[in-house]
């Protein structure tokens, strides 16, 4: 085999872990409305506590009629786990019957710098 090379071409190894780690990070939007005994339990305080823990940003406040409204903007896994929260724990004394979520959507950018309870 004298006079033929044998040229190996060397590519670098591409796992799928790193292609998904340079992937950008899918930002939803959700809009929400919490039904259950909400009120003189510290919910609003105990869901923005979570909120700011988690990394997600938006807004929640009790209603007259006892519900809890707000909307919340982030990363998808992070606002699944706040859906979760809201809709199966809740805080300590708090029972929720029921957890309406409208409008889920993708965005590109935050329409809030952090994660409020209002008034």
């Amino acid at each position: 085999m004298r006079g033929r090379e044998i040229i190996v071409w060397r590519t670098p190894r591409r796992s799928w872990e790193t292609m998904e780690s340079r992937a950008l990070p899918v930002l939803v939007q959700v809009d929400f409305e919490v039904f259950g005994d909400l009120q003189g339990v510290s919910f609003v305080q105990h869901a923005k506590t979570l909120a700011d823990r988690i990394g997600v940003r938006g807004w929640i406040k009790l209603t007259f009629y006892g519900t809890a409204i707000g909307q919340i903007q982030g990363e998808k896994e992070k606002v699944d786990e706040m859906a979760l929260w809201l809709r199966h724990t809740g805080c300590p004394r708090s029972r929720i019957h029921y957890v309406d979520f409208q409008n889920w959507r993708v965005t590109d950018g935050f329409e809030y710098r952090k994660f409020s309870a209002r008034v």
